[in-house]
């Protein structure tokens, strides 16, 4: 199977393609077919970044401008476009990208070894490399759902492939993510970060990122059970892979444009998001992440945290926030101010405000009880 890197393909040959590849087809430098064939004024043919790469190591080098092929200086380093041998390459991936497709339908849809499986799945992922249109065309033919089906394979191998597929299928269309999203795929999905192997949570990771990076989907993924638990553990593991540990931290990054998950988080130990929102949202999303501060169950620790990071802010509120929004900072205060050392620093934050109130509640209690004094007095009286 021809490799596919940076939208080129390799010099190896293929079993099912329809027609050969051509040595008129690659560069001469990267053994590459060609994107964007130019020809120099030696009448040899190089791929553009392949040769402008191979001018300016020549430059910095102090070497004489020759042609790779032919060893003859070069007076000129002028590019001239093949746009003929360009249309010709195209034409001839599009006959093979084609029969490929054909194939992958063929063999996704019957039962076939691993093998052939396998194969099928790479064509795929090598033709959605190429292009959105192509990852357009995948869609059309159908190729999601048998894919999808693959994810519950018994064949470990198969399984991998498929959630790799899956990735390039999702890339930058949102058409696609939502076909991949359908029915349980996701909850199958987040199964792989917990009981997966290696290389399958590392693929499952890669596509619930992809998929996340699509608003509409962010409440979905947040949805199923365990989900965000999952990937909160995993973000801040120090024994899983480094990749798998950065995509589960990127993902709720994204999951954070839902409110929902932001809570999820914030029950689950992180924290930094409900904080954010409580410190940056608009005024009713200030009002709903106080509220929950107050109702979560926090350690010590996080108290203090939270009296460090929040406590200004919630103090402001209770100083100008209307009747509803002092009733929540309150609620988050008096859970927070339940340890002293968070306490103290409660009472730093908002030193002034504090005095001041506490002596109207002086006030106002000296007066009730004046007030009660003279009650019973004249009760006295008329006894």
């Amino acid at each position: 199977m021809a490799d596919v890197q940076d939208g080129h393909y390799d010099s190896s040959t293929d079993s099912l393609r329809v027609e050969p590849i051509y040595e008129s087809f690659l560069c001469p430098l990267t053994k590459q077919i060609m994107r964007d064939p130019v020809t120099l004024e030696s009448g040899a043919t190089f791929e553009r970044e392949a040769i402008l790469k191979w001018f300016k190591e020549s430059d910095s080098s102090g070497r004489s401008l020759v042609c790779p092929i032919t060893r003859k200086e070069l007076s000129s380093t002028e590019l001239n476009p093949s746009i003929a041998l360009r249309n010709t390459i195209d034409e001839w991936m599009h006959r093979n990208e084609a029969a490929k497709l054909d194939v992958a339908c063929k063999s996704l849809t019957s039962e076939n070894s691993e093998h052939d499986t396998l194969q099928a799945l790479e064509y795929v992922v090598e033709i959605c490399q190429r292009s959105r249109s192509s990852r357009h065309v995948v869609r059309k033919l159908g190729l999601i759902s048998l894919i999808s089906e693959l994810l519950k394979n018994s064949s470990t191998k198969v399984r991998q492939k498929a959630l790799e597929s899956l990735c390039f299928v999702a890339k930058d269309d949102n058409d696609n993510k939502d076909e991949i999203a359908a029915g349980d795929n996701i909850r199958t999905i987040v199964k792989f970060l917990s009981h997966g192997h290696v290389q399958e949570k590392e693929q499952a990771a890669s596509l619930l990122y992809e998929l996340s990076q699509y608003k509409p989907l962010s409440e979905k993924i947040g949805s199923v059970p365990g989900a965000i638990l999952i990937l909160v553990g995993l973000s801040s593991s120090k024994i899983e892979n480094l990749f798998t540990v950065d995509r589960a931290d990127k993902t709720l990054v994204n999951l954070e444009s839902c409110e929902k998950n932001v809570r999820q988080m914030a029950e689950n130990g992180r924290l930094q998001p409900l904080l954010r929102l409580l410190l940056e949202g608009s005024a009713d999303t200030q009002l709903s992440m106080a509220a929950y501060v107050g109702e979560l169950v926090l350690t010590n620790d996080v108290k203090v945290f939270v009296a460090q990071t929040a406590g200004s802010a919630l103090v402001n509120i209770m100083k100008s926030g209307n009747r509803e929004a002092r009733e929540a900072a309150l609620k988050a205060l008096n859970q927070i101010s339940s340890y002293d050392v968070s306490a103290k620093i409660l009472i730093e934050a908002g030193r002034h405000w504090y005095l001041k109130k506490l002596f109207t509640i002086c006030f106002i209690s000296s007066a009730i009880q004046d007030l009660q004094l003279s009650v019973s007095y004249s009760r006295c009286l008329l006894v």
